[in-house]
């Protein structure tokens, strides 16, 4: 750190001894750490008033270090945006805009995002949700999911879909399923295929049917042959591709009790003390 006042000073690492950074919290690899960068002013004191036991306790904005928003334009906003070091050109930043009417909370990630939740996640949102992912979305569900969808859904994919079904696939429709295939539709089945209508069922193709209905069964086309030759046309069958599992998110390690807790009732802080002095420790004042 340089000193306004050391004239002697490099303004490089060896200009001062290391200091000491005061914080708002902190515990034994917990608490909230932000370190000031290289060029930063800062606010130090020194304790007992010993300029060998400097201390940093904040930073400071000036003329040639301005505020992230102009003031007092953004006077509402409180910011933590940071400085993608080294070289700049790139931050992460947390902003919360209290202005009556546009409060908002606003998170920018200049690379990366990891969340670790270790027990639930409960989100509402009370009017409209907009996700927009530039490349691939990955997710896994190791549990059940439940969805449901009040109003209309309407999905589209511009590629192919692929759906695969470890075990049984159940679909229930109150009305009508219309489905069209620019090409062939092919349906497979290791066992049995039934088709199953309440009044009419019909096959259609080049201009020949067959149609069965309480009436009876149509047969129409411009030559029916039973037992006399051909062979059955051949589908293209089914073979989705399995999705590739996500990444899992980053983790940090938890911190550390810095002490026990204090023992408040007069009886049990004798009996810690004498506890203490049988062992040999050394006794704590209450």
């Amino acid at each position: 750190m340089q000193f306004h006042w050391d004239r002697a000073g490099q303004a490089d690492e060896h200009t001062s001894c290391w200091l000491r950074l005061a914080t708002g919290w902190a515990g034994d690899g917990y608490g909230a750490l932000s370190l000031p960068r290289i060029g930063m002013e800062v606010l130090v004191t020194f304790l007992e008033g010993d300029p060998d036991q400097s201390l940093i306790t904040g930073c400071l904005y000036q003329k040639e270090h301005v505020v992230p928003y102009d003031l007092p334009a953004n006077k509402t906003r409180s910011v933590f945006k940071t400085l993608s070091s080294p070289g700049g050109a790139g931050y992460n930043e947390l902003r919360i805009e209290d202005k009556k009417g546009q409060e908002q909370i606003y998170l920018h990630a200049q690379r990366d995002w990891d969340e670790n939740i270790e027990h639930d996640q409960k989100i509402r949102i009370g009017h409209e949700r907009h996700d927009t992912v530039e490349a691939n979305c990955h997710t896994e569900i190791r549990g059940e999911e439940h969805r449901t969808t009040v109003q209309p859904r309407k999905t589209e994919v511009k590629a192919s879909d692929h759906l695969t079904v470890g075990n049984n696939q159940h679909i229930k429709i109150g009305s009508g399923q219309f489905i069209q295939a620019g090409q062939e539709i092919h349906l497979s089945s290791g066992h049995k295929v039934v088709l199953e209508a309440g009044s009419e069922l019909t096959f259609k193709a080049a201009g020949s049917f067959i149609k069965l209905d309480a009436s009876g069964i149509t047969l129409i086309g411009p030559l029916i042959k039973i037992n006399s030759g051909g062979s059955p046309g051949k589908g293209s069958g089914a073979k989705p591709l399995l999705p590739k599992q996500p990444t899992p998110a980053d983790t940090a390690l938890t911190g550390q009790l810095t002490d026990t807790a204090p023992i408040n009732s007069p009886a049990k802080r004798v009996q810690a003390t004498n506890t203490r002095s049988q062992s040999g420790a050394p006794s704590k004042q209450s």
